[in-house]
């Protein structure tokens, strides 16, 4: 199961580099209901959300100066 779950982290970085949106994750499709083990679903969508929100973090929510002044941080609420 943890290399599902390592797996689906990074399904999630690579779907918002895509420019994927939290509504995005795989696990809150109708296709995979019925859900018969809530506990290892829940692992798995937020696994894929955790992943989504390190991505997110990395690209860089920050606007960078172009005259090499001080960094104006902007931040987005992801959850």
């Amino acid at each position: 199961m943890f290399e599902n779950l390592l797996e689906m982290q990074e399904r999630g970085a690579r779907d918002r580099a895509r420019g994927r949106s939290l509504a995005d994750n795989p696990m809150s499709k109708p296709d995979i209901l019925p859900i018969t083990d809530f506990q290892e679903w829940y692992s798995m969508f937020d696994a894929w959300r955790f992943g989504w929100s390190i991505e997110d973090a990395m690209a860089g929510h920050i606007n960078m100066p172009r005259d090499g002044g001080a960094l104006s941080p902007t931040y987005t609420r992801t959850v």
